[in-house]
């Protein structure tokens, strides 16, 4: 490669490289209709990305400086495409300074409320109940030495959300630690090859600047390709400088850079079919522009207009002040000048005299001050800005989940139906992030065995990712449910405890629940008269008298035998 090129010119120039085609699922004449009015779908896609952080940010001044300059310089380059956007409150008032801007916090808020109920899973080697301790507990000590569980909650998912894709990276360093070193690249700096559908190929992207100030940008490329006629993981590397603010690269060697002088340009892991990288997609893009589909999308309107709402309200409540008209000569005099003291805004305090002699000498005889204020009904702001709001998270999740109209006497039951959407939301959360977790698990148990023993005895691990209930119900309605199916033999005192109480509790404290009912259980029985016993046997699950007797028809007693006594029936259905 001699000559400069752009990022989107080297992706694709990759992917021919690898695939020999692109392919795409969608009429390129359907595409070309679509993107009539645009000139550059790359800089269309890079602006939205910008804008989903921006409103994930929820800061004021980060957003009006983004509508500012999108307005003054990016919506340039697609002016009929961006129209609308021109039109949004944040780009029309970012022309006008004396204006208060008020952003609700809203996408925000949805975000973190998401990644906070989906919770941080719990991640094994084996089965939960029967663990390979040994792979287990490496596993533990990788993915803590790497702080996984912060990575995830606070980089992977929120961005992932928010950006619609992104990707986990696996690189390793003696050097530098012990175990594999696990990172998660966002949406601009990773780029996805596909081939019949099926990933053949992640470019991952990292950016440096020398001391000259010059900034460069290293592409990645892992694939599978087969050697000898056996699949092998090549990782390529490649080394471009950035030409200024523009998008275009030039090529370099590696040692140009002293931090990659000692960089192999190429690494083949022979025998081996698995990226160590692993894509996050919880939505897929329809348009096939993005590799991935934000949470965002089709919102921002929504949020614009909710802040506008926001903004509004805000400023009315400024303007409903109460309005004071003074004459002049009644205010205190600053003591050198002479010049009357204007009063502060929010803190007006007079003191009049009545009687007071004024400037011509007339004496004054009724109040200085008059107070006004105008009817103002801000019902109608707090209004609409519920409405938006409910548009706003629409499919996403339930009103409840963000506090919106819960009624105080919900039982658990109740409060579950309420929260519908987003258990549906946080399902599909749970089930495509659980298959990227059990990859890049099994990935870095790959990668730690090639870091300490420079091979591979084992290619694919027994993984499991659990996820807690979310708007599960209470304990009481637990209890009760738990206790009508132990009581009638259905459910053991295993599974009854373990239903209460799941992983609340340490194996300590279940073995002793577990006697504490046992003897509870032989206490009742040694209590009770020996017909009461033949007639009930033991409780729980175990049952050796339900085991060997039908259940009594009663439809079968003739009338006038009478019903028989519960100490008849064995005699009756022997």
């Amino acid at each position: 490669m001699n000559k400069s090129l752009t990022v989107k010119e080297y992706i694709r120039r990759k992917a021919l490289g690898i695939t020999g085609l692109i392919e795409s699922g969608i009429d390129p004449r359907v595409r070309d209709d679509r993107l009539t009015f645009v000139n550059n779908i790359n800089e269309v896609q890079k602006n939205k990305l910008k804008e989903y952080n921006v409103w994930y940010t929820g800061d004021s001044d980060e957003l009006i400086n983004f509508y500012t300059r999108a307005a003054s310089i990016d919506y340039n380059t697609d002016p009929l495409y961006n129209r609308n956007k021109k039109s949004y409150f944040w780009a029309v008032s970012s022309t006008e300074n004396d204006i208060k801007r008020s952003h609700s916090g809203m996408p925000r808020n949805i975000v973190d409320t998401l990644v906070n109920i989906v919770g941080i899973p719990r991640i094994g080697v084996g089965r939960p109940e029967a663990a390979l301790s040994v792979l287990d507990t490496r596993m533990k000590e990788i993915l803590d030495e790497n702080d996984f569980a912060r990575n995830l909650i606070q980089k992977a998912r929120p961005f992932t959300l928010v950006e619609g894709w992104g990707a986990w990276k696996i690189n390793w360093d003696t050097e530098f630690s012990d175990v594999p070193i696990l990172i998660y690249y966002r949406a601009d700096a990773v780029d996805f090859i596909y081939r019949s559908g099926r990933l053949v190929a992640i470019i991952y992207k990292d950016y440096y600047q020398d001391e000259k100030g010059h900034n460069y940008i290293l592409f990645e490329t892992r694939r599978i390709a087969k050697k000898d006629n056996l699949p092998c993981l090549f990782i390529e590397k490649e080394l471009f400088r950035i030409n200024g603010d523009s998008d275009v690269l030039t090529p370099m060697e590696l040692k140009s850079l002293p931090q990659l002088r000692d960089v192999a340009p190429v690494i083949c892991i022979e025998n081996f079919n698995r990226f160590l990288g692993y894509p996050c997609i919880y939505y897929e893009d329809n348009t096939e522009d993005c590799y991935g589909r934000s949470i965002f999308t089709g919102k921002i309107d929504l949020f614009d207009d909710e802040d506008q709402c926001h903004s509004q309200a805000a400023n009315a409540v400024r303007r409903s002040t109460v309005h004071e008209y003074f004459n002049v000569q009644y205010l205190e005099r600053d003591a050198r000048t002479g010049m009357p003291k204007m009063p502060h805004d929010f803190d007006r305090k007079y003191i009049a005299f009545k009687g007071a002699k004024g400037g011509d000498g007339a004496v004054s005889g009724g109040l200085p001050v008059q107070v006004t204020q105008p009817s103002i009904d801000f019902s109608q702001y707090g209004m609409e800005e519920q409405n938006i709001l409910l548009n706003i998270i629409n499919g996403i999740m339930s009103p409840a989940t963000l506090g919106i109209d819960i009624g105080k006497k919900d039982n658990a039951d109740a409060q579950r139906e309420k929260e519908k959407v987003t258990i549906f939301t946080r399902n599909t959360i749970k089930n495509e992030e659980g298959k990227t977790i059990r990859a890049i698990v099994n990935d870095l148990l790959c990668a730690d065995e090639l870091m300490h023993f420079g091979k591979l005895t084992c290619k694919k691990y027994d993984v499991y990712v659990q996820y807690d209930e979310f708007a599960d119900a209470s304990f009481e309605s637990k209890l009760e449910a738990v206790l009508t199916g132990w009581q009638g033999g259905l459910v053991s005192d295993e599974m009854a405890v373990d239903y209460l109480y799941g992983d609340s509790i340490s194996k300590e404290i279940r073995e002793r629940e577990l006697n504490f009912i046992k003897q509870q259980r032989d206490a009742q029985q040694q209590s009770m008269m020996p017909e009461d016993l033949a007639a009930f046997g033991d409780m729980g699950a175990e049952n050796a008298y339900n085991d060997t007797h039908e259940k009594a028809h009663i439809d079968e007693v003739q009338e006038d035998e009478g019903v028989p006594e519960l100490t008849d029936y064995a005699a009756i259905h022997g």
